[in-house]
């Protein structure tokens, strides 16, 4: 991403147009960010909406030869969907999960035709699958980089249980994966 040096001078001063300009250049970007934390597009968008609020209040605080724009945006998505998530807490400790019947397979599988069957879309289906917090602890782990003990530290989690989250995705993953590459079992 290549950003005009006096587009961002624009947006910092209040230029309602160079603002647009900029959200437009960013929306990709964050949009994706915010798609791998959050279940629905609606929901989504007002993570996105919100995040790009506080980037443009912050602009002044970007220094071009720190970071590239793009890092410093997605670090920025990043915080508020954690901090959205922290404020929900509440909300989903109250919340039962379930989850579908599992049926387990030890078929052999032929790896062409499983790449054939799987797309984006459907594992990105399965991700909004898992529950909420084994979701948001698996994106920062394997989408975004992030250590346990700095996703312990994000979400106020010990390393453990980090861990867990990240190990239990997977399992599940793996299951519903099989699930869909044997579907007669």
């Amino acid at each position: 991403m290549n950003i005009d040096p006096q587009l961002l001078s624009a947006a910092h001063r209040g230029d309602r147009k160079a603002q647009y300009a900029l959200y437009r250049v960013c929306f990709p970007v964050l949009m994706a960010v915010c798609m791998r934390y959050r279940r629905d597009e609606q929901a989504a968008a007002a993570a996105l909406n919100s995040g790009f609020l506080k980037i443009v209040q912050n602009l002044a605080r970007y220094r071009r030869e720190d970071v590239p724009f793009e890092a410093w945006i997605r670090r920025i998505m990043i915080n508020t969907v954690i901090d959205e998530f922290r404020r929900e807490k509440k909300w989903r400790e109250l919340t039962v999960f379930t989850d579908a019947v599992e049926r387990d397979c030890d078929e052999a599988i032929d790896w062409n035709e499983a790449e054939q069957r799987l797309s984006i879309q459907y594992l990105e289906t399965l991700l909004h699958r898992l529950p909420p917090v084994t979701q948001q602890v698996f994106n920062l782990f394997a989408l975004d980089g992030f250590s346990h003990r700095e996703i312990g530290e994000m979400l106020d989690i010990s390393e453990g249980t980090s861990k867990w989250h990240v190990n239990h995705a997977r399992q599940k993953l793996q299951a519903w994966i099989k699930t869909e590459l044997n579907p007669a079992i």
